[in-house]
């Protein structure tokens, strides 16, 4: 099967979804990993799940092997744009896929998923450093060693959810 990239509007998900059905067939895959964090506001704790990706999803179908059939799809309701280069990098794609699966629990991504990820900036969703940018330093077992604004601190790993900015 072969994986396209597309930047869907987030409003009309059902919509794309269901005019690519139409126009393709039926045993399309749609694969937009997700994160579930959980955070406080005004003493209750509020769980929200996001696409990783925000509005860009995978869809497989095995019609994608053949150019002529993203022609059908181009003008389906809700799609923004497909992403050209998917031909060339499908190993890329499915390598990236397997890796979301591999790090899902209950159907989002948990944080071992940003082990390997560092020299980069995040940004907190969950805990006392809520919305704070930083950047990881080091990993140690279940710790964290961060920068934030030239303070260096270390955080236990534990249910501590961010996300790369």
């Amino acid at each position: 099967m072969t994986w396209i990239v597309v930047k869907y509007k987030k409003n009309k998900l059902n919509q794309f979804k269901n005019d690519l059905k139409i126009k393709i067939g039926n045993n399309i895959k749609f694969y937009f990993p997700k994160i579930k964090y959980i955070f406080p506001k005004k003493n209750k704790k509020i769980s929200k799940e996001l696409n990783l990706l925000d509005d860009y999803m995978f869809v497989s179908h095995d019609k994608f092997s053949e150019l002529k059939n993203l022609k059908l799809i181009e003008y389906c309701r809700g799609l923004k744009i497909i992403l050209k280069s998917f031909i060339t990098n499908q190993n890329k794609i499915s390598d990236f896929i397997n890796k979301c699966k591999k790090h899902e629990v209950n159907g989002s991504i948990s944080n071992s998923f940003m082990q390997d990820i560092n020299k980069s900036e995040f940004v907190f969703l969950t805990g006392p450093f809520y919305k704070k940018i930083f950047k990881i330093i080091s990993r140690k077992n279940n710790y964290i060693e961060v920068s934030i604004n030239n303070f260096k601190l270390r955080i236990k790993n534990d249910n501590l959810i961010f996300k790369n900015i």
